[in-house]
């Protein structure tokens, strides 16, 4: 049966959550488990791609045989599901060339292990062509064979921003490979719904593109800055691979409800198939597996019955079976059943049903925003998700370790949140319980190491540590600047480390105050200095953890 009336399809519903799990990874450093996340979402939703091509290559298969049995009916529409056909194939060429080109940015060469079984075995895949071009057959290749498994970049967040969205600074980029594939994506829903004329609002087409969302500031935000800007290379990954499956559940969708325009009565029932529109074939281990099986060419208003593992349901108003499980048992399952549809001569026709989907345990992923431990002392953004989990259900608690963990007051999601240690702490373990159809349970632990600032370093009238300063470059009022180490990338509050105490000495001559500014007395030491005399500064430095620290500066006098 074709698409029923509802604003979004099972389907459409499956690939939308995969997605939005993962874009709560888009974190400047990115974990191995996060990693390791974007290999196993990209893979399952190849494999879900792969699955869907099958159905489809089913229901052109309807639609052929169809036009033999009745060609002045059907050719019409036939004609219409052949063209349908060639714009997704178009478009999901398109998307392709995205994504190989790429990857060949990400690697110049793929280094794949085919067999699992079989570490030793190695197939290398050169991208780059003799002209310094990459060969996007080979990385197609790379694709097919390994998937997103081999792919040893997908944290990198710098070569995607410039790629998808090209060099223009600002909110509305012009130019980029985002912008040229959302033209594309628009364009073809266009000429889609032009072919199913008013049958077209019964059809949730998806590719939303054209929806502008609140971004974390919540400021209006356009799809191509969403998904693209700043994001880690798995993640842009991971959209492409998303509007890929959009682009073909839109195909399957629509040449359904073009097969659904012809009679059904016109029919023999040795054309029918069944249909299984799961809302997802990824199920966390807890989950429930959920699927809708159709009839296609069938009279929507005519009942059939199915048995699917063992369960008897008769189909809806709508004309599908839905059948559901929950699932407790990690690893590929399988639904097998059969469907019983009543010809007009009121015979009953058995038709087989099959359908796979795969139970994956819970992952807790824990994110650190800004850098790979924890700073004690200070607040710590963390990102805090669990694939196919409502991240608004999880409460995080520190079960080991002294901190506190709140949600991030800058807002940002359900997913963010803030985690202060305690001075003095060295580790902390948070505990991710989470709640799945009612039942809350844990889904994993974290453990984070947690480090001092490191020390501060001084900077005095616009000079660092170890210069070479001239006499006059002090004078009455000169400040002594606490500032956090070369490569310590971390973003301290404003104001956060400050001097609270001065110590200088110069020829064996040492003056003391409290405060950050030099005095006239100071002052009138270093003006003695000869040339090639040292000066010696320690400040002590009130650190964010409110810890005091002293820093050291040594200065030359050049004349």
């Amino acid at each position: 049966m074709g698409a029923t009336n509802c604003p979004e399809t099972p389907r459409q519903k499956m690939i939308t959550m995969m997605y939005l799990v993962y874009t709560a990874m888009l974190a400047l450093n990115v974990s191995a488990e996060v990693v390791n996340g974007f290999k196993t979402v990209g893979n399952a939703m190849n494999k879900s791609n792969e699955n869907i091509a099958v159905k489809l290559d089913d229901t052109y298969a309807n639609f052929a045989k169809a036009l033999e049995n009745s060609r002045d009916k059907v050719q019409d529409k036939y004609d219409k599901a052949q063209e349908v056909k060639r714009l997704s194939t178009e478009l999901g060429a398109y998307i392709d060339s995205v994504e190989y080109t790429f990857v060949g940015m990400l690697a110049s060469k793929a280094k794949i292990t085919p067999n699992p079984e079989d570490p030793k075995e190695v197939r290398i895949i050169e991208f780059k062509n003799d002209d310094g071009t990459t060969n996007l057959d080979s990385v197609k290749e790379a694709m097919r064979i390994g998937g997103f498994s081999w792919i040893e970049t997908l944290d990198n967040n710098h070569k995607g921003t410039r790629f998808f969205l090209g060099d223009a600074e600002g909110d509305n980029p012009t130019s980029g490979a985002a912008i040229e594939l959302k033209a594309k994506i628009m364009e073809y829903k266009q000429r889609v719904k032009e072919i199913l004329g008013d049958d077209s609002v019964h059809v949730a087409l998806g590719l939303d593109v054209e929806r502008v969302e609140l971004n974390s500031e919540k400021k209006p935000t356009s799809w191509e800055m969403l998904n693209f800007n700043n994001t880690v290379a798995g993640a842009a990954l991971v959209t492409l691979t998303r509007m890929k499956a959009e682009t073909m559940n839109a195909e399957f969708d629509v040449v359904n409800m073009l097969y659904k325009q012809i009679s059904a009565g016109d029919f023999k029932f040795d054309q029918v198939s069944m249909i299984s529109r799961p809302k997802s074939t990824y199920i966390i281990q807890g989950g429930t597996y959920e699927t809708d099986i159709n009839v296609a060419a069938y009279d929507s208003h005519q009942q059939f019955s199915a048995t699917i593992n063992g369960q008897t349901r008769t189909s809806n108003d709508s004309g599908s079976v839905h059948y559901s499980v929950v699932c407790n048992t990690l690893g590929p399952q399988t639904i097998t059943g059969t469907a019983y549809v009543t010809n007009p001569d009121g015979g009953v026709k058995e038709y087989p049903i099959k359908d796979s989907y795969f139970v994956a345990k819970p992952l807790a992923v824990v994110s650190l925003d800004n850098m790979q431990v924890l700073y004690a002392g200070i607040a710590n953004p963390v990102t805090i998700s669990v694939p196919g989990v409502d991240s608004r259900s999880l409460k995080p608690t520190i079960v080991e370790g002294k901190a506190t963990i709140a949600p991030n007051p800058d807002g940002g999601g359900p997913e963010k949140y803030i985690i202060t240690p305690t001075a003095g702490s060295r580790k902390i373990v948070i505990n991710i319980d989470g709640t799945i159809n009612g039942k809350t349970s844990s889904l994993g632990k974290y453990e984070a190491k947690v480090k001092e600032i490191p020390e501060p370093t001084i900077n005095v009238g616009g000079y660092e540590n170890g210069a070479r300063v001239s006499r006059s470059d002090f004078s009455d009022g000169t400040r002594v600047i606490a500032m956090k180490q070369k490569g310590f990338e971390f973003t301290l509050p404003k104001n956060s480390m400050r001097v609270t105490h001065l110590s200088i000495s110069v020829n064996g001559r040492t003056e003391e105050k409290n405060g950050d500014v030099m005095d006239a007395q100071i002052v009138s030491v270093i003006k003695k200095a000869n040339r090639g005399d040292k000066i010696f500064i320690t400040a002590t430095v009130m650190m964010p953890d409110g810890k005091p620290k002293e820093a050291y500066a040594v200065y030359t006098i050049k004349k």
